[in-house]
């Protein structure tokens, strides 16, 4: 062969060798050479709730030059369903947020990518910086499928002011639940046959239920989540809620009904406009009452007679997407959200506690308000979601339940007995 023309096969060879690697690198997903690996991650609610997560992602894009990484928000009204809709379509964020009543659902869909071999080969990041129970409760048949975000115990939060204008006592660590609503009931007015304000909103949200039922030594499930037969319908159960409906029913009732609540902008709304004077919830709900005029306070949620009470520990959870296509990096972002810089950069504005042990032990030093809050943290409990992948089936039915009760469309009984029938039903 002529030397001109072995030059020119040797010039052809290159050229082809270096349209493959061209066109095997132009994939984002591959993190070719000269590409930044791209990433998409989301949470609940807007960019300015989130604003905390834009800076993380700014700060994560500049201390790694080969990722970038894009912060995609989604509406908290249907954030599930969307999230849900877009793991079935594949286009999911590489990194996403999980509420703790969902760990179990996402899982037992085999979405989530198990962490245990990223971690067991990262030796610059020890899980022991976080709250045992949290990273516990994270942990679905002893694999760790998330890293915490943060966290809320739920609480007793009560209107100062509504408790002032009539002279009662606030709160204390002793109160029982018929303290709480022997008190609820001082609170409550009417004008002629309409309401003005309530004591105590017992409503439709599941989780004060479960304090309140554990508290009277029963719960909607089998500590393994198989069975409702006996427990959602027990005698125990069918006497504390025939106690929790009859406090929004009747002439001596001291909770807004659903249709009351609805009508009247929500428990929130009305706690920040004195129409509410307690109510349990999470400790989300400080941010919106700051940038109110309410005179608050926080208290430990009441417990049973017996000395037995109980609460939860609402936390969100990061998670990486099992069918992403650069969970290594992913895995690198996840760190980053959950780390101490993250920790410290959301409890900074007050609203959230923060995972980590170090940061939360700061915290509770220099808490006074909200002390009560951090304190229920001892006396949490694992809600049926969080025990079962089949917690989803055992909330819908309790909670039709509920509503049938409420609103007298049902008695306790026969509504209990029919939830926990249509429960085993779908399990089996």
């Amino acid at each position: 062969m002529k030397k001109g023309s072995s030059s020119l096969v040797m010039m052809l060879i290159l050229v082809l060798v270096l349209s493959a690697c061209s066109s095997s690198g132009g994939n984002s997903a591959e993190g070719g050479k000269g590409e930044k690996i791209k990433l998409t991650f989301s949470v609940w609610g807007d960019v300015n709730s989130g604003a905390d997560e834009v800076k993380l992602a700014e700060e994560f894009n500049a201390a790694h030059p080969d990722i970038e990484v894009k912060f995609e928000p989604i509406p908290s009204e249907g954030y599930g369903t969307k999230l849900t809709t877009s793991l079935a379509a594949g286009q999911a964020p590489d990194v996403f947020l999980v509420g703790e009543g969902d760990y179990y659902k996402y899982v037992d869909k085999g979405v989530i990518e198990p962490l245990d071999d990223y971690l067991s080969k990262d030796t610059s990041f020890n899980l022991d910086i976080f709250q045992k129970d949290l990273i516990e409760n994270m942990k679905i048949d002893g694999k760790q499928y998330y890293l915490p975000k943060d966290f809320n115990p739920l609480a007793l939060w009560y209107n100062k002011r509504m408790f002032d204008e009539a002279g009662i006592p606030y709160p204390t660590d002793e109160w029982t639940w018929d303290d709480m609503i022997a008190t609820a009931q001082k609170l409550t007015k009417k004008d002629g046959n309409k309401y003005t304000q309530f004591g105590f909103n017992a409503g439709k949200w599941e989780y004060p239920i479960y304090t309140y039922l554990w508290d009277y030594g029963t719960d909607i499930a089998s500590e393994d989540g198989t069975t409702a037969e006996g427990y959602m319908n027990s005698e125990k159960t069918i006497a504390a809620m025939d106690q929790y409906v009859s406090w929004s029913k009747g002439d001596n009732r001291v909770s807004p009904t659903p249709l009351d609540s609805e009508t009247l902008g929500g428990d929130s709304s009305m706690f920040m406009t004195d129409k509410l004077a307690m109510m349990i919830t999470g400790r989300w709900i400080k941010g919106d009452l700051d940038k109110s005029d309410v005179q608050y306070g926080s208290a430990l949620i009441p417990k049973n007679t017996d000395g037995t009470r109980s609460s939860i520990i609402a936390s969100a959870g990061w998670a990486v997407n099992a069918a992403g296509k650069n969970k290594e990096a992913a895995y690198e972002l996840v760190k980053w959200l959950s780390g101490t810089d993250a920790q410290k950069l959301r409890s900074a504005n007050g609203k959230v506690l923060p995972a980590t042990v170090k940061e939360l032990d700061e915290v509770k030093a220099k808490e006074v308000a909200d002390k009560p809050v951090i304190e229920m943290m001892d006396y949490a409990k694992k809600p049926i979601t969080m025990r079962s992948a089949n917690g989803p089936v055992f909330v819908e039915e309790f909670t039709k339940a509920l509503e049938k009760m409420l609103l007298g469309k049902q008695d306790v009984k026969g509504a209990l007995d029919e939830a926990a029938k249509n429960v085993d039903s779908k399990i089996k």
